[in-house]
């Protein structure tokens, strides 16, 4: 699985830790909450699955 780094601003992180407060997400570190929320986002733009040709590129 690959792994992602960024960093975030200030007022963003503000953001993300105000939304996982609002969502009772407690349980969760601010990085699993964002990973979960970076998943949920994406599968919200592209629901379907990726499927590659045999030369690497994107089946449409």
């Amino acid at each position: 699985m690959p792994m992602f780094e960024f960093w975030l601003g200030t007022e963003d992180t503000d953001r993300l830790f105000s939304v996982k407060v609002a969502q009772g997400k407690n349980n969760l570190t601010g990085n699993d909450f964002a990973r979960e929320l970076l998943e949920k986002e994406l599968h919200r733009l592209h629901p379907a699955v990726v499927i590659f040709n045999e030369n690497g590129e994107e089946i449409k």
